[in-house]
C-alpha cells in the first residue's frame, strides 16, 4: 500500500448521540428515582505500532495519542432501573496517516415499572464500533460507528398464584456509519404464558413475531426485509449455584422482497454453573435464525446478561470473531464454553467457541468459524499487577476459497501509584495467516498509559 493519507472514519452519529442523551436524561425525569452511583475513569495513552494499516506488503509505522473516558452508572428507584456503561475515546494519528476519529460504546438499560407492576417501560441502547468490511484487517481506516436503539413496553398479568400472562412490544431502530444497507427498523411482539411449579422453576410458551424493514435496498441486499414466525417453550430453572434457561421450539421467516420462505427448529440452552465461591462455568448453545444487530445486542453483555465493560485499548476479545455489519437473515449454529476463576490474587479466564452462519440470501456469503481466547491477571504485589491474554480464531467461507487464521497476544503491567493514580505499559502482537492475496498481516505495538479512577 501507498505511504499517501488514508480514508478515516468519522466520528459518533448524531443519532447515536440521541439515543445516549434521551438514555441519560431519563432517570432524572422520574422522580422516584434515587441518586445515582457513578464510576469513571480518564485515560490517556501514547500507542506506536510497526504496521497501523495491518498490511502485508509496505508495513507503516504510526505512533497514536488517545484519551478516554470509561464510565459505568447504576439508579435504583422504588420503580425504575437504570444501569449503563460505555466509554468515549479521541484518537489523534501523530504521523496523520489516518483522520483524529471518535469512537464510543455503551450499554444503556433502563425500566420503569407503573400500572402496580402491570407494565414497563423499556429503554436500551447499544453502541459500539465495528469493522466495516468483515474480510479486511481491523486497521483504523476499516472501522465505523453501529448502534441499536430499542424501546417498548411489557404487560403482566396474573390471573392465578402460579400463573402468568406477558405481552411484549418492541421497536428497533439499527443504524451503521458506513454501511447504509444495515440502517432499518424491527416491530416485534411476543404473547407469553407462564406457569410456575415451584419457586425455583419456570416453564412458559410463547409466539413472537417480528417485521424487519430496511431503509434502502441496493442490489446487493434484495430481499432483505423480512418477517418472522416464532414459537417455543422456555424451561427456566435457578437455583443457588446454577441458572439454567433450555428454549426449543421452530421459526419461519418469509423474505418479503423475494416472496421466499424458509422454516428451521430454535433451539438455544444457556448454563451458568458457580461450583465454588471463586469459580464459575458458563456454556451456550444456538440453533437459530439471527441477523447482525441480534448478535451486536448479544455481544456486548457476558452469558450472564451482565452489560461487558467496554475498554478502550484494551486487550483483545475472548472471541476474535468480528460482526458482519449488514441486513442479512443467516441460520446460526453455535457453542461456546467458558470458565472463569476469580482469586485473591489470581484470575483466570479461557473461552472456546464454535460458530456457521448460513445466510438465507444464496448471495450472501456463508461463514464458519472457531477459536479460543484466554486470559490471566496476577497480583505481583498489592499495587502491581501482570496481565496477559491470547485470543487464537480460524475463519472459511463456504462459496469462495478463503481461510483466514487469526493470532493475538496482550501483555501488560500495571501500577497503583496512588488511590486513584494507576500507569501501565503493555505489548501487543497480532498476525492474520490467509489464503487470499494481500489479506495477511503481522503487527506489533507497544502501549504506555495514566489513569486516574474515581
Amino acid at each position: 500500500m501507498a505511504s499517501g493519507r488514508l480514508q478515516p472514519v468519522a466520528g459518533p452519529s448524531r443519532r447515536s448521540a440521541l439515543c445516549i442523551a434521551l438514555l441519560a436524561t431519563l432517570p432524572a425525569a422520574v422522580p422516584v428515582a434515587r441518586a445515582a452511583q457513578i464510576n469513571y475513569s480518564i485515560g490517556g495513552r501514547v500507542e506506536h505500532s510497526d504496521n497501523i494499516a495491518l498490511t502485508q506488503t509496505n508495513p507503516m509505522e504510526e505512533s497514536t495519542l488517545a484519551t478516554d473516558v470509561a464510565f459505568d452508572v447504576t439508579q435504583t428507584g422504588r420503580n425504575t432501573t437504570f444501569v449503563a456503561n460505555g466509554g468515549v475515546e479521541y484518537l489523534y494519528y501523530t504521523g496523520g496517516l489516518f483522520d483524529d476519529d471518535v469512537r464510543a460504546s455503551l450499554v444503556g438499560q433502563f425500566n420503569w415499572n407503573t400500572w402496580q407492576d402491570r407494565m414497563k417501560v423499556i429503554i436500551e441502547d447499544y453502541a459500539n464500533y465495528e469493522p466495516i468490511d468483515v474480510l479486511s484487517p481491523d486497521a483504523p481506516g476499516n472501522q465505523q460507528q453501529v448502534n441499536v436503539f430499542v424501546a417498548g413496553t411489557q404487560f403482566n398479568l396474573r390471573p392465578g398464584d402460579a400463573t402468568r400472562v406477558r405481552l411484549d412490544l418492541r421497536y428497533n431502530n439499527y443504524w451503521a456509519e458506513e454501511n447504509d444497507d444495515f440502517n432499518g427498523d424491527r416491530y416485534n411482539a411476543a404473547f407469553t404464558l407462564w406457569q410456575e411449579p415451584s419457586s425455583t422453576t419456570r416453564i412458559g410458551f410463547t409466539v413472537e413475531g417480528s417485521e424487519v424493514q430496511y431503509d434502502q435496498v441496493s442490489l446487493d441486499t434484495l430481499g432483505a426485509d423480512y418477517r418472522r414466525l416464532d414459537s417455543y417453550l422456555t424451561w427456566n430453572r435457578n437455583l443457588a449455584n446454577i441458572d439454567l434457561e433450555v428454549r426449543a421450539g421452530y421459526s419461519w421467516v418469509e423474505l418479503t422482497d423475494y416472496n421466499t420462505k424458509d422454516d428451521a427448529p430454535l433451539f438455544r440452552t444457556v448454563l451458568t454453573w458457580r461450583p465454588t465461591s471463586r469459580s464459575t462455568l458458563d456454556m451456550g448453545v444456538y440453533y437459530q435464525f439471527s441477523d447482525a444487530a441480534q448478535e451486536l445486542m448479544t455481544d456486548v453483555t457476558d452469558p450472564t446478561g451482565v452489560p461487558a465493560n467496554p475498554a478502550p485499548g484494551g486487550a483483545p476479545s475472548p472471541d476474535p470473531s468480528d460482526v458482519t455489519i449488514g441486513p442479512d437473515l443467516y441460520r446460526q449454529r453455535r457453542i461456546d464454553i467458558g470458565y472463569r476463576y476469580n482469586g485473591e490474587r489470581f484470575d483466570a479466564t479461557i473461552r472456546p467457541y464454535y460458530e456457521d452462519n448460513d445466510y438465507i440470501d444464496p448471495t450472501a456469503e456463508s461463514e464458519g468459524s472457531y477459536g479460543i481466547g484466554a486470559g490471566v491477571s496476577w497480583s505481583i504485589t498489592p499495587s502491581l499487577f501482570f496481565n496477559v491474554s491470547a485470543s487464537a480464531g480460524f475463519r472459511s467461507f463456504d462459496s469462495f476459497d478463503r481461510d483466514d487464521d487469526d493470532f493475538s497476544v496482550y501483555i501488560g503491567l500495571t501500577k497503583i501509584l496512588t488511590r486513584h493514580w494507576s500507569m501501565g505499559f503493555d505489548l501487543r502482537h497480532q498476525e492474520r495467516d490467509s489464503n487470499a492475496n494481500e489479506a495477511s498481516y503481522d503487527e506489533n505495538a507497544a502501549i504506555f498509559s495514566v489513569r486516574y479512577t474515581r
